[in-house]
């Protein structure tokens, strides 16, 4: 990639998520897309639950880690979120250095399913 091309993936594409459940991407090798420092995710959930969107890192491609001091990129999502209140939003974060990230999504209540769409954008 080079500098100022914004590299995009959806990585997540109508994945259920059982009430209190998550699900994790799979390891994005960020050697590979040459990040200049600007992440962001566009969202859409159905479903009747409620999301927490977060990233995990890692250096050695094995444990996946919420790095200390890091936020999630989103809590409490659900269908009626974002500027239209129809679900959909877009949301930047700001990894730190790793080599690995995944995006890891949770349903946080015990009662009710979601699915997500999401596409994340690297720059």
């Amino acid at each position: 990639m080079g500098e100022g091309t914004i590299y995009t993936e959806k990585i997540f594409d109508a994945e259920a998520i059982l009430a209190n459940g998550n699900s994790s991407t799979n390891a994005i090798d960020l050697r590979d897309k040459r990040p200049s420092g600007q992440f962001s995710i566009q969202l859409e959930l159905t479903g009747d639950g409620t999301a927490t969107v977060e990233w995990l890192g890692s250096n050695n491609g094995v444990d996946y880690l919420v790095p200390s001091t890091v936020s999630e990129i989103v809590t409490g999502f659900t269908k009626t979120s974002g500027p239209g209140s129809d679900g959909k939003d877009i949301y930047s974060f700001t990894p730190k250095l790793c080599r690995y990230m995944k995006i890891k999504v949770t349903e946080t209540t015990t009662t009710d399913a979601i699915a997500v769409t999401a596409t994340l954008a690297i720059q």
